[in-house]
């Protein structure tokens, strides 16, 4: 992806309840974009040695601690909000670990944490691994809006 807007096709269960396998999105590229992600925002990432793209949510951000613990995602030892979940349960399926992220680098995740490939199994993205920001549905019309 270099510049400009893309349809992304969610497949898969990893970030229910906001987003079902089927779902439409509207992309932008984040290729030259000098905002850095935030926190919170879902975005498509590139892994290395894989054809396909992910899609999750940016939790944790350059050069901050990210511990699993009893259950519990704490940045920096404190617990993060998390309204995006919507009521699922925020921490099943988490094992005791801990990560240090670099100076460019961000954890992701994705919203249906028992059913989710990501951070937690293949650690720590760069930044130039982010290669979209998602910040529109636009299929189905009745879920049409804002991310």
């Amino acid at each position: 992806m270099t510049g400009g807007l893309y349809i992304y096709r969610v497949e898969g269960d990893s970030m229910l309840p906001t987003l079902l396998a089927g779902d439409y999105l509207l992309t932008h590229s984040d290729s030259g974009s000098k905002r850095p992600p935030a926190r919170g925002e879902i975005v498509v990432a590139a892994l290395e040695g894989c054809e396909r793209s992910i899609l999750k949510r940016v939790v944790g951000l350059p050069s901050e601690q990210i511990t699993f613990s009893e259950g519990v995602l704490l940045i920096d030892g404190q617990k993060l909000a998390e309204p995006y979940l919507r009521g699922s349960p925020p921490y099943l399926g988490l094992d005791n670990s801990h990560f240090t992220l670099g100076s460019d680098e961000y954890f992701l995740m994705g919203d249906n944490r028992a059913h989710s490939t990501d951070c937690r199994h293949y650690g720590p993205l760069s930044r130039s691994q982010i290669a979209a920001r998602a910040f529109w549905r636009v299929w189905p019309p009745s879920q049409w809006g804002k991310l």
